[in-house]
């Protein structure tokens, strides 16, 4: 398994209008930075763990941990509207340009601080062993189903999302399938899928596959009130 094959990239934009200095949260004393700098050094599964930020409070933080960074992010690269591919082009061809090959890149989100190691691991064999174009984590849709989404028309009209070709899928209950969504936190790609990339879907190429995570794991910090559900599950 040649996992030192891989680019570790830990995105991270300062500038958040929901939480300030939000990579900076601390969780336990620890920020959400160091946290996952800290998961992605302690795996040894990646070449490098490199920090894409806007930021040199940011990049400071995550060079305490192990991380390094190749330049700070460019403000055309550092607003909200900035795809994560996008993100990691810069960095593929800023490594180009230093003559380092990168032939898979990992992107881990510091916004999700349950992700585990084992995690990591379990997303890295899954993409050697199958030979996928990428690996997503994902965790399993519970609180509905996709296939009931409804939209409302200008008159208050109600009308499937995606009509189901057959309604028998959808009732009873129980013999609806189950579905998955991704939870944002580890995406591993072939780096070929980023620099091929034209907005379409996920950049996971034509044979990706889903490594399922806990409703833990899967939490994401993106408004205050995902900072009291961190807190609920860092006590259980």
């Amino acid at each position: 398994m040649s996992s030192k094959k891989i680019v570790a990239v830990i995105p991270a934009r300062s500038g958040s209008k929901s939480i300030k200095n939000k990579n900076l949260t601390k969780i336990n004393g620890k920020t959400l930075i160091n946290i996952v700098v800290s998961k992605a050094v302690k795996s040894k599964l990646f070449s490098k763990v490199l920090i894409s930020t806007d930021s040199k409070k940011y990049a400071d933080e995550a060079l305490k941990y192990g991380a390094d960074i190749l330049e700070l992010r460019p403000k055309k690269l550092s607003d909200d509207k900035t795809t994560l591919a996008l993100v990691l082009k810069d960095i593929i061809e800023k490594l180009k340009k230093k003559n380092e090959e990168c032939e898979n890149i990992i992107s881990i989100q510091p916004t999700s601080p349950f992700t585990e190691i084992n995690t990591l691991k379990k997303v890295v064999k899954t993409f050697f062993k199958n030979k996928a174009t990428g690996v997503a984590t994902i965790s399993k849709i519970t609180d509905y189903h996709p296939m009931t989404a409804q939209k409302i028309d200008k008159y208050g009209r109600l009308s499937y999302l995606v009509k189901p070709k057959n309604f028998n899928i959808l009732f009873p209950r129980q013999n609806r399938p189950l579905s998955y969504k991704y939870t944002g936190a580890v995406y591993l790609r072939k780096c070929i899928n980023i620099l091929n990339y034209s907005g379409d879907g996920w950049a996971l190429g034509n044979k990706p596959y889903g490594v399922v995570v806990s409703d833990k794991e899967a939490t994401d910090i993106n408004y205050r009130e995902d900072l009291l559900k961190i807190q609920h599950f860092w006590k259980r």
